[in-house]
């Protein structure tokens, strides 16, 4: 039996929405230790997918010295915003919602519509226990495979495993997510 979603938006508990949008975050698995990173070296363009990535903690791509596109802010409304291309976590489809839909990001719909006029589906909350949720679809931020921990997997669209464990073989879920914040140098 699935337990009831709870709304309580953990992200707005200690820091406040304005503070939050200031911050830059990793966005880290907890199953894995790996990053939402955004596909390309840096990827900064419209569509790019997002992928499970080892993290980028020294604020740079190790292989080519560009960039981190693995940092994220929270801003008011739901939305995550990459803080290197301004470009919002975004189900791909307008609006997606179906179990497997790739994640990207796209120009942020901060009006709550998409451009078809339909309604956004890049608002997000982080509940109890680290799940990030659609606030359209109610489906969580998965990592591709039961469970999916390799480095490179994509990042999907599914039924939140609020149980803490994938229903159809009882691995543990790859849905839990922490905040770790960007410490910048000095």
């Amino acid at each position: 039996m699935k337990s009831a979603i709870r709304w309580t938006i953990l992200l707005g508990a200690a820091l406040s929405t304005i503070a939050m949008a200031e911050q830059r975050y990793f966005l880290v698995n907890d199953l894995s230790g790996r990053c939402i990173d955004v596909t390309g070296a840096p990827g900064v363009r419209s569509g790019d997918n997002l992928l499970l990535v080892d993290c980028e903690k020294r604020g740079f791509n190790p292989s080519n010295r560009s960039p981190s596109d693995q940092l994220w802010q929270f801003h008011g409304n739901g939305f995550i915003v990459n803080a290197l291309s301004g470009k919002c976590l975004d189900v791909e489809g307008a609006p997606g919602h179906v179990n497997g839909t790739e994640l990207q990001i796209a120009p942020c719909e901060f009006s709550g519509r998409n451009p078809n006029g339909s309604p956004t589906d890049q608002r997000w909350a982080m509940i109890e226990g680290g799940f990030i949720v659609n606030l359209l679809s109610k489906k969580c931020i998965d990592v591709a495979g039961a469970p999916g921990t390799a480095n490179g997997r994509k990042l999907v669209l599914w039924d939140c495993e609020l149980e803490g464990f994938n229903p159809s073989n009882d691995s543990p879920t790859d849905q839990r997510w922490q905040t770790t914040l960007a410490v910048r140098a000095r």
